[in-house]
């Protein structure tokens, strides 16, 4: 049976890759320690935003429009590369998530009165209210998705994840505040 038509587990795969690594001996075992981490982040990651975009569409609002309302929640007013720099999302999904809960009453537009170029954005009470009811949803959900950590790992998960997300990315030296 060809490869293409047998469906191979998740698992399997894993030990493949692994396997297929050693024998071709492309890379060395740390970076294949290194490349199963990135898989397993990767894959992860596409699982909780597609399952995390399900859940917050319920609400009428997107995965990227949650996460911008949440930055807007937590600071109040702020401009849009604020909104991207700290959702991890780029400016062009957040502009396109605000242009819907604009239009939806979720989020209004301010000029700056100092600099008229900048605009600064904020909640509207309708989205305030949106936003605490998907917080809560949210919990729920990331509360599923970990609960085969013990507190401790979790923990420990979080912090080595933020030593990562946290640092210059090896192409951009330049020290700016991520």
């Amino acid at each position: 049976m060809a490869n293409s038509e047998r469906r191979t587990a998740v698992r399997d795969y894993r030990a493949l890759l692994r396997d297929k690594h050693r024998v071709a001996e492309v890379i060395g075992p740390e970076s294949i320690d290194r490349a199963e981490l990135v898989f397993n982040l990767s894959r992860l990651m596409n699982r909780l935003g597609q399952d995390f975009e399900t859940l917050h569409r319920q609400n009428g609002i997107s995965w990227s429009g949650f996460r911008t309302l949440n930055v807007l929640w937590t600071l109040g007013p702020v401009e849009l590369r604020d909104i991207a720099r700290l959702s991890g999302a780029s400016r062009a999904s957040i502009w396109s998530a605000l242009k819907t809960l604009e239009r939806d009453g979720l989020v209004s537009r301010t000029r700056d009165s100092a600099d008229k170029r900048l605009v600064h954005l904020s909640l509207t009470d309708e989205g305030r209210a949106v936003c605490e009811v998907s917080i809560r949803a949210q919990a729920k959900r990331e509360a599923e998705w970990f609960s085969s950590l013990s507190h401790t790992d979790a923990t420990k998960l979080r912090l080595l994840l933020e030593r990562l997300a946290d640092q210059a990315s090896p192409h951009d030296l330049s020290g700016e505040d991520l």
